[in-house]
């Protein structure tokens, strides 16, 4: 792996992922830089595409939906269909993001739905698998019962992150409006308030009358940039686990170890053929066998059966 950052980069990094909309002098006074010198470092990642794009975390759980993973085994297929595929799944809108998997994986595509009921997931699912037909090999799926995401901590361990915690079933109600602008946000979060105004065709006091009150609710859960771990020095991991429900002690023990290791990103505990999804950032062989022991030493005798997964590109 080839590093292309700093000490002083992860430190802006990890600013960035709490919330890149914040200014540039709260950010250089943070990591103790010249506001002129973090501006020159964020363009720097961005060139260099360690900094991929600007999003947000929506917690589409406060408005009713569910969050459901599909994994997708499929059959060899070029580069051109893939992307072609892949265009016409993030185009879903029940799609909140799709990730292309590394060969070492058994599963070839990952894909993040929400939905409000288990009949609109089918048919969501349904649509998907279509567009793959007599390409699939095989699919999993299960749906998120509670997750947390803490995104890349390892970046600046001294200092306490944010939490983004997805639970339970909401019942708030949002405005057509409100879409667009979370679906612009999506797309590009630090764009100006002024431009995203005039996009929508509102009023920049609407629009930030809004977005204070998206985030108020929770709706909003952050303002981040999507980043490569690849070119900061890391591989990620993701395991999904079928584990027996009855170790409910272990499982317990595990959620708390994540909470205090730095190198975990994101857990959710699920219902359906999995019940456990993790991942987590490396620097090496000798860091990923740490883990994978410490796992093992707590949910060993709970695991019924394992998949392992890296992550090759988000696609959207």
């Amino acid at each position: 792996m080839t590093k292309i950052s700093d000490e002083k980069d992860r430190l802006i990094l990890f600013e960035l992922l709490q919330d890149c909309r914040q200014s540039l002098s709260k950010i250089a006074k943070a990591v103790n830089l010249p506001q002129q010198t973090v501006s020159y470092r964020i363009k720097r990642l961005e060139k260099s595409k360690v900094i991929k794009k600007y999003t947000i975390n929506i917690n589409y759980s406060k408005l009713g939906y569910r969050r459901h993973t599909l994994y997708l085994d499929v059959k060899e297929i070029s580069t051109e269909e893939v992307n072609k595929y892949i265009q016409q799944i993030i185009d879903v809108k029940e799609v909140s993001c799709c990730h292309i998997l590394r060969d070492v994986s058994e599963w070839k595509l990952y894909i993040s739905i929400w939905t409000k009921t288990i009949e609109e997931y089918d048919k969501i699912q349904t649509k998907i698998l279509n567009k793959f037909k007599n390409k699939v090999n095989n699919y999993l799926s299960f749906a998120s019962i509670k997750s947390y995401t803490y995104f890349p901590r390892r970046l600046n361990p001294k200092k306490a992150p944010k939490v983004d915690i997805k639970e339970g079933i909401g019942e708030l109600t949002i405005k057509e409006t409100d879409w667009k602008i979370l679906e612009k946000l999506k797309k590009n979060s630090k764009i100006s308030i002024l431009d995203l105004a005039k996009e929508l065709n509102m009023r920049a006091k609407t629009v930030v009358r809004k977005i204070d009150l998206l985030k108020k609710k929770e709706i909003i859960q952050r303002f981040y940039p999507l980043i490569n771990p690849k070119k900061l020095g890391y591989n990620q991991y993701t395991f999904i686990s079928r584990i027996d429900p009855s170790y409910s002690k272990e499982i317990e023990e595990f959620i708390e170890f994540t909470k205090k290791d730095p190198r975990f990103t994101i857990v959710i505990r699920a219902v359906g053929y999995v019940n456990l999804s993790y991942s987590f950032l490396v620097k090496d062989d000798e860091e990923l066998k740490e883990i994978l022991e410490k796992v093992e030493g707590i949910l060993g005798k709970a695991r019924l059966q394992n998949f392992k997964i890296e992550i090759n590109d988000m696609v959207g």
